[in-house]
C-alpha cells in the first residue's frame, strides 16, 4: 500500500504539468526544502511536501504569515511539489539558468553550494551576515563552515546531522545478539548480519545504500562511514590541506569490496531493491517497525519519521529500536566514523532585492523555527541557544548518541568539484553491487574520472 504511494509521489514528481506548476514553473523541492521565484510584490514559494518529510511545510506558512505581516504589500504564494533528490537537482538547476524563473531563495544542499556560486547562482550573503547578531552570538561556529565558501558565505545552515547504526532489538534477540550491541570493527558488522541471516528467516540483515538511485544518500550515509574509517582518515577523499583528491587508495577499494561482500552474501537488499529511490523510506517507514530489517546505517534524523504527527507515528520506536557509531575498519584509533552535511537557506544569485530575500531567511533560522525545526525532524541543532534548550536535549532516546557521533564527524569537501566526484562515487558502488564491474575496475573508472574532473595536477596517489 505504502510503495504505491512512493510510487505515485516519485511519477508526480517527473511532469511539469502537474497541479502547483505556476506560469511554467519547473518543480522542485527536496525533504521540505523551498525554492522562491519572486518578482514585484510576490514572491512564488516552492517546496517539497513528501510523507518522510511533512513537518517543513507548517513552519514555511508560519513564515509567511509573519513575513508578510512585517512587509506590508509583499505576498508570497505557497507552492508545495513533491521531488526525489535527483529531481530536485536537475530542475533546481534548469531554474537557476534564466532569470525569469531563477529563485529568490534557495534550500540548497551544501554539497552543492560551491559548485552553484561558481556558476554564479548564488549570492554572497556575508555582508548581512556579518551585519545578523544571531550569526555573531549564536551559530556554532564548525555549523558556520556548512554555508561557508572558498570566497564568501553563501547559506546560513539549518540544521546539521550524523550518521549511525539503528538496530532492531527484537530482531537481534531472535538471533541471539547480546545487547547493547556496539560494532568495533567491519567484521564485527558482517558476524552480525550472518548471524541474523542464519537465524532469523525472511528478514533483511542489514542496509548500507548502494548505486545512484539514492543520489547523495549513497555517499552520506553509507560509502563515507566505509571511506574516512580506512588507513588514510580524513584524507581518504581529499586532502584539505593539498586540495588534492586521491586516487588508487586501497581503502577505496576496501569500501568497495565491503559493499559488495554484503550483497553478494545476501546481507542486505537485493540490488534491485538497492536502486528503488525510495529504498530509505521504504526501510524506515516498513521495514524497521515490522522488525523486517536488523540493522541499518542511516541519519540521526530518523525519529522525526516516528514521532507523533510524524509521516509514520510508531510510539514504540525507543524503545524497539537501539543505536550505535559506526566502527572505523579495523578497530584503530580513531574507533568511530559519521559523516555530516547539512541544508542551507541561500540567496539565489539572479534575485532582485537579496537584502529582502535575506530578511525572510533570518525568520526561517531565528531561534523559535529553528528549535521546532531540530526537535519535530531530530536534527542535530547549528545554534547554541538550541543546543542548550532542555526542549531540544530532550527531544528523543537517541539525541545523546547522536550528537555525540559528531566527535568523530568528517564534512564533505566545500568545492566546486565535490557534486561531480560524489557522482562517481555512486556509480562505482552501483557498478560492483550489481555485478557490472569488478572492485579493482570499478576503482579504476573512479580515479580515472576523477582525474578528469579535477585535473591530472589535483590528484594524488596515496
Amino acid at each position: 500500500m505504502q510503495r504505491s504511494r512512493y510510487e505515485h509521489e516519485k511519477k508526480e514528481a517527473v511532469g511539469y504539468d502537474r497541479p502547483g506548476c505556476v506560469d511554467g514553473a519547473l518543480p522542485v523541492g527536496l525533504r521540505g526544502d523551498i525554492l522562491f521565484r519572486g518578482g514585484g510584490d510576490s514572491i512564488k514559494v516552492i517546496y517539497q511536501k513528501t510523507d518522510q518529510f511533512s513537518q517543513f511545510d507548517s513552519q514555511v506558512k508560519k513564515a509567511k504569515k509573519i513575513f508578510e505581516d512585517q512587509h506590508p504589500g509583499k505576498k508570497i504564494e505557497l507552492q508545495p511539489i513533491s521531488a526525489q533528490e535527483s529531481d530536485y537537482k536537475t530542475k533546481l538547476s534548469l531554474a537557476q539558468r534564466s532569470p525569469e524563473t531563477a529563485p529568490d531563495v534557495i534550500s540548497q544542499d551544501s554539497d552543492s553550494l560551491q559548485a552553484d556560486a561558481d556558476a554564479g547562482y548564488l549570492y554572497n550573503i556575508k555582508p548581512f551576515v556579518d551585519k545578523w547578531d544571531d550569526w555573531n552570538t549564536q551559530y556554532i561556529d564548525t555549523a558556520k563552515k556548512i554555508g561557508t565558501g572558498k570566497d564568501g558565505v553563501y547559506g546560513v545552515p539549518v540544521d546539521t546531522d550524523t550518521r549511525i547504526i539503528w538496530y532492531n532489538k527484537h530482531v537481534f534477540q531472535k538471533a541471539g545478539i547480546p545487547m547493547p550491541w556496539q560494532p568495533h570493527n567491519w567484521q564485527d558488522l558482517l558476524d552480525a548480519a550472518a548471524t541474523i541471516k542464519a537465524k532469523v528467516p525472511g528478514v533483511v540483515p542489514m542496509n548500507m545504500f548502494a548505486g545512484t538511485s539514492v543520489g547523495e544518500g549513497t555517499s552520506m550515509q553509507s560509502f563515507y562511514q566505509l571511506l574516512y574509517g580506512t588507513k588514510l582518515g580524513d584524507k581518504a577523499l581529499r586532502d584539505a590541506d593539498s586540495g588534492k583528491w586521491t586516487i588508487g587508495s586501497q581503502g577505496f577499494k576496501d569500501s568497495l569490496n565491503f559493499l559488495k561482500t554484503i550483497y553478494d552474501k545476501g546481507y542486505a537488499p537485493t540490488p534491485s531493491q538497492a536502486q528503488d529511490a525510495n529504498i530509505g523510506g521504504i526501510i524506515s517507514m516498513e521495514w524497521l517497525p515490522a522488525d523486517k530489517i536488523g540493522f541499518a546505517l542511516d541519519g540521526s534524523w530518523l525519529p522525526s519519521t516516528w514521532i507523533k504527527g510524524g509521516p509514520k507515528e510508531w510510539p514504540d520506536y525507543e524503545k524497539t529500536l537501539g543505536a550505535a557509531l559506526f566502527p572505523s575498519q579495523d578497530g584503530g584509533k580513531p574507533e568511530y566514523v559519521t559523516s555530516s552535511g547539512g541544508w542551507t537557506l541561500a540567496v539565489g544569485g539572479k534575485s532582485k532585492d537579496p537584502k529582502l530575500a535575506f530578511e525572510f531567511i533570518k525568520i526561517l533560522c531565528s531561534r523559535e523555527f529553528s528549535l521546532e525545526k531540530d526537535i519535530t525532524e531530530a536534527k542535530i541543532a547549528v545554534r547554541s541557544d538550541v543546543a542548550k534548550d532542555p526542549k531540544y536535549l530532550a527531544t528523543n532516546a537517541f539525541t545523546e548518541i547522536t550528537t555525540k557521533a559528531l566527535a568523530y564527524t568528517h564534512v564533505r569537501p566545500s568545492v566546486t568539484e565535490y557534486p561531480k566526484v560524489s557522482a562517481e562515487i555512486q556509480k562505482a558502488t552501483e557498478q560492483v553491487v550489481t555485478g557490472g564491474m569488478s572492485v579493482d575496475e570499478a576503482a579504476k573508472a573512479y580515479d580515472q574520472a576523477v582525474t578528469g574532473i579535477v585535473g591530472q595536477d589535483k590528484v594524488a596517489v596515496r
